[in-house]
């Protein structure tokens, strides 16, 4: 049984998915196995996929269903006991495998490392913002006094799932990504959100993966605001999972958050959305001054639907 389970989603990315794989099986640490998951793919990816001929990597096909089912699908078909997600149009530097793994058998009370990234085309090292912010390598633990804006980021370090692996029975007892509904926004930060919580991790500082964020279409192509995150719409399991020293300021994180998703919808009317963020996250109100400029502009949102369907300009 390989030693590290490599699960790569794979969804109209015919561009990438070969410097992708060649990423891998490039890596200095070689015990690995490639499940790559086609997730409904209409352009030549799969074929590519299929040009390997290395027995350690294999893929499966499914209707399309969004980024969170493709990974927990490879979750599924892997047995390793150690987990690395690098999304199909990411890459690895060659010594990511053998360095994360290495953290986590030298470490281990840490479930997972995370490291920083290189980002874009240039690219830009994402290590100096983490030293910026104070982390350093080694162990570590989410402070219990950790303010919500604190937790943001720390979640946002978090931000890439190709510079992550995790202890296989860790992702599984959160029942992996979120998938409801395709989701294909933050499926990834709900796990993330709870693996913060309740985990000790390793916090590598060197970085070792390459987010190509100039190939990510989702942002540039979305109408606006951006989707309802996951743990906004659905924050019960991520409540019950939560250690009761973190609880207070995962319900003030989830109210911020709220609150500024209200005030998008706000701003293009759908009052219908925002409404019920602010009923579902009553604490948002504690920040007094945006959360009365978000019922001013709702107020007039309100006034101004009135006045035009009184003169005949709304139907």
């Amino acid at each position: 049984m390989a030693q590290i389970s490599v699960i790569i989603p794979l969804f109209n990315k015919e561009k990438y998915i070969v410097r992708a794989l060649n990423s891998v099986f490039a890596q200095t640490y070689q015990d690995f196995e490639i499940v790559v998951v086609d997730d409904g793919s209409t352009d030549n990816g799969p074929e590519l996929v299929q040009k390997y001929r290395d027995p350690r990597l294999r893929m499966v096909r499914q209707a399309n269903e969004g980024p969170g089912a493709a990974r927990n699908r490879g979750i599924k078909e892997t047995t390793a006991p150690y987990l690395a997600f690098l999304d199909a149009d990411d890459e690895w530097l060659p010594d990511f495998l053998r360095r994360y793994l290495e953290a986590l058998k030298v470490n281990p009370d840490c479930d997972y490392v995370v490291g920083p990234y290189l980002q874009g085309e240039l690219p830009e090292d994402k290590s100096d913002l983490w030293r910026k912010s104070g982390v350093e390598e080694g162990a570590w633990r989410l402070p219990v006094n950790v303010s919500h804006a604190e937790l943001h980021v720390y979640l946002t370090m978090l931000h890439s799932m190709g510079a992550i692996v995790c202890k296989r029975h860790v992702v599984e007892k959160y029942g992996g990504f979120y998938a409801k509904e395709k989701c294909k926004h933050g499926e990834d930060r709900y796990l993330q959100l709870q693996l913060l919580l309740n985990h000790k991790i390793y916090r590598m500082m060197e970085p070792l993966a390459w987010y190509h964020a100039e190939t990510f279409g989702l942002d540039s192509n979305r109408p606006k605001p951006r989707p309802v995150r996951p743990f906004l719409v659905d924050p019960e399991p991520i409540r019950e999972n939560c250690p009761q020293p973190y609880r207070d300021v995962l319900e003030r994180y989830l109210a911020w958050h709220a609150l500024g998703t209200a005030w998008e919808y706000a701003n293009v009317n759908d009052l219908s959305t925002a409404l019920s963020l602010m009923q579902r996250f009553p604490l948002m109100k504690k920040n007094r001054r945006k959360y009365a400029k978000l019922v001013i502009r709702i107020s007039l949102a309100r006034m101004y639907a009135v006045k035009d369907k009184s003169i005949g300009l709304t139907k």
